[in-house]
């Protein structure tokens, strides 16, 4: 499979990038954990579905976020993947597409969904409680692109990973390589065994002259 191409954006996509890369705008981005980039399909992580284009970072242990892609349609309707390079199980969908995921972090930011790799449960409490925000752009950004909190977290996110987990395309982890034997090319290239010393059978040179003396 060749690699998702960045043809076709979609409308969102832009409209983010203009408000999120506003030079008074970047800061509380950056804060939230959603550091917008170009896109990018050159899969630098292990982990990282190769069907996919990474279109932001939170800026910590390398996690980001990138739209499952699909032929013939705009990459911002397509779900969200988050990438976390150091878990055990890397790669959770956190959208449906790109106004779902920005509807999850509209009032909480996106930093701490890494976290769902560590402790869901405390995850899932997090992202339900959008009473007070901590993103401090929760609401302009809301205004202009209509976003509401998720009312079920937990069911939504179950229900994502039902719908598109399995469509992620992982590199294969290749196994170690057993380290070859060394070789006695006097031997006719057979592996060289180190011999076990001798112990008690074994007598110094000093005991084998003195016994030719008496």
């Amino acid at each position: 499979m060749g690699s998702p191409t960045v043809d076709n954006v979609g409308s969102l996509w832009p409209r983010l990038l203009e408000f999120a890369e506003a030079p008074e705008h970047k800061e509380p981005f950056e804060e939230a954990g959603l550091i917008t980039g170009p896109l990018d399909v050159t899969h630098l992580y292990q982990a990282t579905p190769i069907n996919t284009v990474t279109f932001a970072s939170t800026g910590i242990n390398g996690v980001h976020f990138g739209f499952l892609a699909e032929p013939d349609h705009a990459l911002d309707t397509n779900p969200v993947v988050m990438t976390v390079p150091l878990a055990a199980q890397p790669n959770y969908i956190v959208g449906g597409n790109l106004h779902d995921f920005l509807c999850l972090g509209s009032r909480q930011g996106w930093a701490f969904l890494e976290q769902l790799a560590h402790d869901p449960a405390w995850t899932v409490s997090w992202y339900q409680e959008t009473d007070s925000a901590v993103f401090r752009l929760a609401d302009p950004l809301s205004r202009l692109l209509s976003l509401t909190p998720w009312p079920d977290v937990a069911g939504r996110l179950e229900e994502l990973s039902r719908l598109h987990l399995q469509r992620l395309i992982v590199r294969a982890v290749e196994p170690a390589r057993e380290p070859e034997p060394d070789v006695d090319a006097a031997n006719d290239g057979a592996p060289v065994s180190a011999e076990k010393p001798q112990i008690g059978n074994q007598r110094t040179g000093g005991q084998a002259r003195a016994e030719s003396r008496s």
